[in-house]
């Protein structure tokens, strides 16, 4: 008779087996959400080479796969490693602030934590709510019945109005919060929105963060508790405590926030150095990226022989027309066959500025499309 264990590990090989069979390249937007996803890893985690990109885009579209099945999967929280500080997952009279991220497994934290007994609010975007929702309520539900739990979980949207005072009311009847730190694409910053945001260390950038957390945590003087997911080379999945981060009442919110923000991405960061390939966030990071102020701009026309920039633009290839994309700044061009063959082949022609005349040639050098 096969172990619990034993019939997990076979679901999840029937779960690559079947993601093994699918030509991704003709999955209907494959080609504009692997160049985006492309682009991130390049301007955040440039030592990966880009013809690695492919496979780590492969390995995170099969993780994802194993967390929705992890979702539906009662035991697969049961079969989780804990490590660290493991007692902060616990029910006690105390709440904490859970600090995690779209990383391996993401979604058996909140499991764990009710099977824990410890009552939770788990803050989610309004979009992720409305299509994610009902699986996670559902799955919550199952393991109640299955435990015969009696401990409180709720589903509060960031984009309400009264988030901010209904999770500070929660934490203060003794309500443990589950939040996302890494955000998600509907999160991202906003026109107005600039005082609800602060600048992080993220690998080779600067982030753009939401300080929420960090100003709950200061207001109502509860801990915040990182918490990082992964899973290891034999598909075991990882709960990792980090330290917890306790606030100073009479400290300075705003820099108990950057602090703390800070804090929580440079913990986080070293567990993506190792298992890149299971972070959802490569998918939308590029929402929250801090522009870049361009150093040495180019004016001028260039004198050696012109190249395309491979290395700041992608050409792809869509059934309207051909599109160029930005990786540095993430903007899509549509441009013609003609314009499309010229940067292909670019190192043949004598004169480019020739072929496309003296308005289009100092748009491409411009826009350092060609260099």
């Amino acid at each position: 008779m096969l172990t619990t264990r034993q019939l997990y590990d076979q679901e999840l090989a029937r779960c690559r087996e079947q993601f093994e069979k699918i030509d991704l390249s003709k999955e209907r937007g494959y080609l504009m959400k692997f160049t985006t996803f492309s682009a991130n890893v390049e301007n955040i985690m440039p030592l990966i080479p880009r013809e690695d990109h492919k496979s780590l885009f492969r390995e995170l579209l099969l993780q994802q796969i194993y967390t929705t099945f992890d979702q539906q999967c009662l035991t697969a929280a049961e079969l989780i490693k804990v490590r660290g500080d493991h007692y902060l997952l616990k029910k006690e009279s105390s709440p904490k602030i859970y600090c995690t991220y779209h990383l391996g497994s993401y979604r058996l934290l909140t499991s764990v934590l009710f099977r824990n007994g410890v009552d939770c609010v788990l803050l989610v975007g309004n979009n992720m709510n409305r299509t994610q929702g009902g699986d996670m309520t559902e799955h919550i539900e199952a393991l109640r019945r299955k435990h015969s739990l009696t401990n409180v979980f709720r589903v509060v949207e960031a984009g309400s109005p009264a988030a901010g005072l209904t999770i500070m009311r929660e934490l203060k009847a003794g309500k443990s919060l589950i939040v996302y730190v890494d955000g998600s694409p509907e999160t991202g910053p906003e026109a107005g929105e600039e005082s609800q945001f602060l600048s992080v260390r993220f690998g080779s950038r600067q982030l753009l963060t939401r300080k929420g957390v960090g100003y709950l945590s200061h207001a109502t003087n509860v801990p915040i508790v990182p918490v990082v997911n992964y899973r290891e080379n034999d598909m075991t999945n990882v709960l990792h405590c980090l330290k917890p981060i306790r606030p100073i009442t009479k400290s300075d919110r705003e820099m108990y926030c950057q602090e703390v923000m800070q804090q929580l991405y440079d913990g986080f960061w070293s567990y993506l150095k190792r298992y890149p390939g299971q972070w959802e966030g490569w998918n939308y990071i590029h929402l929250f990226l801090q522009p870049e102020v361009r150093k040495n701009p180019f004016f001028g026309y260039p004198s050696e022989r012109l190249t395309f920039n491979e290395k700041r633009y992608t050409l792809c290839d869509f059934e309207q027309a051909p599109i160029l994309f930005d990786r540095q700044l993430y903007q899509t061009f549509e441009i013609t066959e003609d314009l499309k063959d010229l940067l292909l082949n670019i190192h043949t022609v004598d004169s480019v500025e020739e072929v496309v005349g003296e308005e289009i040639f100092t748009e491409l050098v411009s826009m350092e499309i060609i260099h």
